[in-house]
């Protein structure tokens, strides 16, 4: 499983495991993940993840499961904490819980919350600007944001501030934000899936005998399609079984007349009702 290399520069995993939500002791899973071969590992102070992710990242370290060099570890601030120094605290206390005295990337969650809509851009500049100063002290390798719509990615660098080097957006094949990837593209700014198999869209005996004509899970072509299209999905799981399962999409490609008709599946509403606002209301 080869990095996959940006214009920008970012060098990072193919796919990843993420940690929101594990069903199980999470330490041990984010250690089955990296046993299985995952390099790239996503967690987030929002999700309650960092200190378990770190006590794998330990474990794997000190049996020489793994090399440091070879891990991608990305954490993101939490979005109440958004504002200069509250980005510095937030960075330490990260470190501290991950073990690490580095991170490869480094994200804003989240645009926008409910109570913010006057002070958030205020709030993200700050932040932006303590992660930039991180950066150049060679702390955080690669800087990025999470469900950035453009108006927030354009208030965030009109200042001259960096771009953010990766986007972590909602993409799967019945929500693909085609605009957005085309607008983050156009200006060096990498892709990553979060929900890449769609909860359940793909369920349907029609994509059941597609991905059998493959040998594959529809969880696998979902995982597929999203590496063709050019985003670094975050899988997640629960099960070994499956956290190992979902590494094995690189020994096949969806041909034309499938990626066709997965594309032909977008829709333009979300698929997950978390967003403080719909997408059409943010701020």
């Amino acid at each position: 499983m080869k990095n996959m290399t940006y214009d920008n520069g970012l060098t990072m995993p193919p796919i990843g495991f993420g940690t929101a939500d594990l069903k199980g002791p999470a330490d041990e899973l984010v250690y089955c993940a990296i046993e299985a071969g995952h390099r790239l590992i996503d967690t987030a102070a929002a999700y309650g993840s960092e200190a378990a992710v770190g006590d794998a990242l330990q474990k794997a370290l000190d049996r020489g499961l793994v090399r440091r060099e070879e891990l991608f570890v990305q954490t993101k601030l939490a979005p109440v904490k958004h504002g200069y120094r509250e980005a510095l605290d937030g960075f330490e206390e990260a470190l501290n819980k991950l073990h690490l005295d580095y991170l490869d990337a480094f994200y804003l969650h989240w645009p926008v919350l409910r109570g913010q809509e006057e002070t958030y851009r205020e709030g993200n500049l700050a932040a932006w600007q303590a992660m930039t100063e991180l950066r150049q002290k060679g702390r955080i390798r690669y800087l990025g944001v999470c469900n950035f719509l453009e108006r927030h990615l354009l208030y965030l660098t009109e200042s001259g501030l960096p771009w953010p080097a990766v986007n972590q957006l909602e993409i799967h094949p019945a929500f693909q934000q085609r605009g957005l990837v085309r607008f983050c593209r156009e200006r060096g700014v990498a892709i990553q899936a979060w929900s890449p198999m769609g909860r359940g869209v793909l369920r349907t005996a029609e994509f059941e005998e597609m991905a059998a004509r493959y040998g594959k899970t529809i969880g696998q072509l979902a995982l597929r399609w999203s590496i063709q299209n050019g985003f670094v999905p975050l899988s997640r799981s629960s099960d070994p079984a499956h956290i190992a399962g979902n590494l094995n999409v690189f020994d096949f490609e969806i041909g034309p007349e499938d990626m066709q008709r997965l594309n032909s599946l977008n829709t333009n509403t979300e698929h997950q009702d978390i967003w403080s606002y719909k997408r059409q209301q943010m701020y």
